[in-house]
């Protein structure tokens, strides 16, 4: 994983709402108003939550299209990722970058 890439992944991992939202899609894949019940949050602001992760590579989602209701419906999942930060992983890292 690259710095910037990391990087993203730390600052979308740094407010408990999203860490919240996270372990809740460990469960499988949720609709956005049973993500917001889980976390204890509005639908508008598990939304803006779900994009930061989505946006960080974290979940991905998916459109069901009801054509009788004229709607759809995007239902968020969990991607699988692994962080490793440890003195000897910056360590390197730095190296790798010739620092």
């Amino acid at each position: 994983m690259e710095d910037e890439e990391l990087a993203s992944k730390l600052k979308a991992l740094g407010h408990i709402s999203r860490l919240q939202i996270l372990s809740s899609l460990t469960e499988g894949e949720k609709y956005l108003s049973s993500i917001a019940k889980d976390v204890g949050i509005s639908r508008a602001l598990a939304k803006v939550h779900l994009i930061k992760l989505r946006e960080a590579g974290l979940v991905e989602t998916r459109v069901v299209t009801l054509e009788d209701e004229a709607r759809a419906l995007r239902y968020y999942k969990l991607r699988e990722f692994h962080i490793e930060i440890s003195p000897e992983e910056l360590r390197r890292r730095r190296e790798k970058d010739g620092l």
